[in-house]
This record gives structure tokens, sequence and C-alpha cells, in this order.
């Protein structure tokens, strides 16, 4: 994926941005929705973050893309909010994004979009920070200082050193383990163990890559506060999530 396209993509508006439901366990509330980046090729159709996303971080495209996709997930909690349908958003960032000097000021107008930081959830990658030799920790500590919640996502049974030594509020347990321990004795001891190293510091813990009722019926006694996945929604447009929810209330 070249470059000029995606500097393109940004440009032209042929980004969109689709919701994945989070919700509460076990009563299955809706909390937050975590908003997803795609690109609409006007060729090849609907292209996954999994493609793009390492171009825009080796050529510096990183910033303004996550610049895109926080204005229009703050846009549209406006929309709700307005529509007194309040709604967590939970925004990805890189590593890059935690060290970039301009890091601050976007934050500060973030927060001006999004109306509070309670509305607003920023996550960053477990195994990114692990191999970071320089953390962002003041970074991620400026955001909690500004009431933004921060989550260290996909964290795996290696990464309780960053569980212990990074400041943050929510841990997501990684889908390569999630969805594997209704069926693997070990991934479940995996699991369990990084669920205890997070209630341990007092964080929330989320299960990532719920697919199936196997798998829901273990997470009240595993200690997850949260969970995501397709047995629960999938990842979809803002129309579509107001549908799903209206079923749900």
């Amino acid at each position: 994926m070249r470059s000029f396209g995606l500097e393109r993509a940004i440009t032209e508006n042929e980004l969109l941005l689709h919701y994945q439901p989070i919700v509460s366990v076990p009563a299955r509330q809706l909390v937050a929705v975590e908003a997803l980046v795609r690109w609409k090729h006007p060729e090849r159709g609907i292209v996954s973050p999994m493609e793009f996303i390492p171009e825009a971080e080796a050529t510096g495209l990183i910033r303004r893309l996550t610049f895109w996709v926080l204005r229009e997930a703050m846009l549209q909690a406006n929309v709700w909010r307005r529509d007194a349908a309040v709604l967590t958003v939970a925004v990805n960032l890189s590593v890059e994004n935690l060290h970039d000097p301009h890091f601050r000021r976007f934050m500060e107008l973030t927060l001006k979009a999004a109306g509070g930081p309670e509305n607003l959830i920023m996550e960053t990658s477990a195994r990114a920070l692990a191999r970071d030799p320089n953390p962002p920790i003041a970074t991620l500590e400026l955001m909690r200082d500004k009431r933004i919640r921060v989550a260290i996502d996909d964290a795996t049974d290696e990464d309780a050193q960053v569980l212990e030594s990074l400041p943050a509020d929510i841990v997501k347990v990684g889908r390569g383990l999630v969805t594997k321990m209704g069926r693997d004795r070990r991934a479940l001891e995996y699991v369990r163990a990084v669920v205890n190293a997070a209630r341990e510091r007092g964080l929330e813990a989320t299960a990532v890559g719920v697919e199936d009722q196997t798998i829901w019926a273990r997470l009240s006694e595993l200690g997850f506060a949260n969970a995501q996945g397709y047995f629960i929604g999938p990842p979809m447009p803002a129309a579509e999530l107001a549908e799903w929810r209206a079923t749900r209330v």
C-alpha cells in the first residue's frame, strides 16, 4: 500500500469509521464503543487497517491518520450526545503518536471536541510499549491527569512487566488468548494470570475476541469487567450501531 494513496485517502475523505460495542460483564449493558478505521478504496473496496496502519507508521502519516480518526470519532460522539445517547469512545494510538511532540496540543483540542474526558478512552498496544526502549510514560500520565482513561491493548501472558510499570486504567486481554481459552487449558490459565495481574493493580479487565457462548460464560468467573467480540456485536457503521442498540434497550 503506497503512502501517496493513503495520503489521498485522508485528504479526500476515503476513510470511514466502524464502531464495535463494548459491554459490561455479566449484564451485557453497552458501556462504550471502539472506533476502528477502514479505507473505502475506490478500486479495492473496504481495506482493513492491518494493511495500511504499518505503512502510516513507516511514512509518518500516522499523525494525520490519528487526527482524522479522533476528529471523526468525536464528531460522532457529539451526534450521539445530541440525541441523548451518550457513549464513551475508545480510540487507538500508536506509540509514535505518544512520542509525537505535538501530542499535548492535539490532546487538548480532542478534549474540547469530546465534551469531557469521561467520554474518551485512549488505547495503545501492550506489545509496542514492551518493545519501546523509552516508553512514553510521561504522556500516559498526562492523559490520566486530564482524566482520560488509558487502555493497554492486546495484553498477553508475556506483558506482566508492562502492566506493572505503565500508568493505565484498563487492560484489554488479546484476542489470541481469549479465542482459545474455551478449548485450551494453557490459554485459559494465561488469561487468568493477566486478569489477576490487572486486578492486583486496580485495573479494569476487558476481554477482546469473545466469539461464542462458551467464552462468554467464563468471563464473569475470570473477573472480566467488560467484553467485546463478534458474539456481542461486530464493528459496524454508526447507523447500524443505533439499530443494534435499539434492539437491546
